[in-house]
């Protein structure tokens, strides 16, 4: 299940396929548990929105509130995401590895260098959207990288993420792309295809392109290992 430094969009997710399916249950909660949170807040901070009449220091408060909560719980789960996805791909991992953020004396490290990916992009996308989304794919690994390493350095976590991406930004961009398909097809049976199968499927894949990025970057800082980024293994 292991590839070179290229790879293909089809390798992905057959790749994919096949772990979620093994392990098709806790794949499903793990990706409902990300997207009820995700997806709460961003409910939130529409509402927020779109209630002009309510004042606005209890607009700004809700607003305050729902970003704490992004920042402090949805950005570290996010990251026991990506370990439960990338543990998934060797074995039937447990569903309470979305946990994985809050555990191990880490958590602060984490909700940091998450802040930090956040606001780096929120930055650049205020030049120009353009940047905005290239730096988007340049910190797209961050989350992985602390999902193995949650004790990692800010800045190396994203002086590695660039060089895993570098050359591979486009190529990342046109895999998201190929799920447009999958997610009209989950706006057309009311979020039921993808609660049941293209969100984790997504997550998979996503967990694919960093396993074959990160090995390929193994190489060659140490030709012959097979460790995770500090020789620690998944």
């Amino acid at each position: 299940m292991e590839y070179g430094p290229n790879w293909s969009r089809v390798q992905l997710k057959t790749s994919a396929k096949e772990v979620f399916r093994r392990n098709y249950g806790s794949c499903v909660l793990a990706g409902v548990i990300l997207s009820l949170l995700s997806g709460a807040v961003s409910i939130v901070q529409k509402r927020q929105t779109d209630q002009y009449y309510i004042e606005w220091g209890v607009v700004i408060s809700i607003g305050l509130i729902a970003l704490l909560v992004e920042i402090l719980v949805l950005n570290v789960f996010m990251v026991g995401g990506c370990r439960f996805f990338v543990e998934n791909r060797d074995y039937n991992a447990p569903v309470s590895k979305v946990l994985f953020g809050f555990q191990g004396g880490h958590y602060g490290n984490v909700v940091w260098v998450m802040f930090l990916m956040g606001l780096k992009i929120v930055l650049w996308t205020l030049l120009f959207i353009i940047p905005g989304i290239i730096k988007t794919y340049e910190y797209m690994m961050v989350p992985y990288i602390l999902a193995e390493q949650p004790d990692i350095d800010q800045a190396d976590a994203f002086a590695i993420s660039r060089q895993l991406m570098m050359n591979q930004k486009f190529d990342a961009f046109v895999l998201h792309l190929s799920f447009i398909g999958w997610d009209l097809l989950a706006v057309f049976t009311c979020g039921i295809v993808g609660i049941f199968w293209s969100i984790p499927y997504y997550y998979a894949t996503e967990a694919e392109l960093y396993a074959v990025l990160r090995n390929a970057w193994l190489q060659r800082q140490n030709p012959g290992d097979g460790q995770g980024m500090q020789g620690e293994n998944l």
